[in-house]
């Protein structure tokens, strides 16, 4: 009984985001630009919530480079007609999600994680010939976006599609701005934006999850060392 309110806390905690990022996501159809612009700073912000919320159960760096790791994806979001500005931000969103995975979790990386260099290879091979300037940044982006997606496989289900759906928001995102005509309609913007959603939700909802399992094992093994 007692999981039963802070089961509901969670998912209330995640309602505010999940009622934006809904409306975020109509609002790519035609003629809702100003609503698309008015919903899209909030997003991350809701997603901070749950974090604020319901993560003092768990441990304070892993938590903390969660946080920061959605602050980054947050400024990203609003600078990325900036596109530099907005992949650095994305960038450094990047190296906080990959230190909290290495702060939060010991297991071994999945065989699958081998899938992200040959990912990482094709897309700059597909794109090179629409890269100009762009290249080298964007091949260090990859390499931290590829990381963070391969360092997920060392979590749960959840964790790990994360990452994957990060990797194909982004993937698509990068043919939309670097390949003329490809993805630009209303519907590939819709499913690019829920790719990214969907992949900041799980990446969120599994680490806050593994926190609270941490932090209960390590109050039950309090509570057997007091009784003994």
């Amino acid at each position: 009984m007692t999981d039963r309110p802070s089961s509901r806390m969670a998912v209330l905690s995640f309602l505010p985001f999940t009622v934006i990022a809904v409306v975020h996501l109509i609002s790519k159809l035609p003629d809702l630009a100003v609503i698309d612009s008015a919903t899209k700073p909030l997003l991350m912000p809701m997603l901070a919530l749950p974090i604020i919320v319901i993560g003092r159960r768990g441990r304070i760096l892993p938590l903390v480079l969660l946080l920061v790791g959605v602050l980054f994806s947050w400024i990203g979001d609003v600078t990325i007609g900036n596109l530099p500005v907005g992949l650095t931000f994305f960038l450094l969103a990047h190296v906080a999600y990959l230190g909290m995975m290495f702060a939060a979790y010991r297991h071994r990386l999945s065989w699958w994680a081998l899938a992200y260099p040959v990912w990482w290879v094709a897309l700059l091979v597909l794109l090179f010939p629409y890269l100009g300037g762009m290249l080298v940044p964007l091949a260090i982006y990859g390499l931290a976006l590829g990381g963070m997606a391969a360092v997920a496989t060392r979590g749960s289900v959840a964790l790990a599609l994360g990452g994957a759906f990060f990797v194909a928001s982004d993937s698509l995102l990068a043919a939309r701005l670097f390949v003329p005509g490809l993805f630009k309609d209303a519907l590939s913007d819709a499913t690019i934006m829920a790719l990214y959603l969907v992949a900041q939700a799980l990446l969120v909802a599994a680490s806050l999850r593994h926190e609270a399992r941490h932090g209960a094992r390590s109050g039950l093994r309090h509570l057997e060392a007091e009784t003994v």
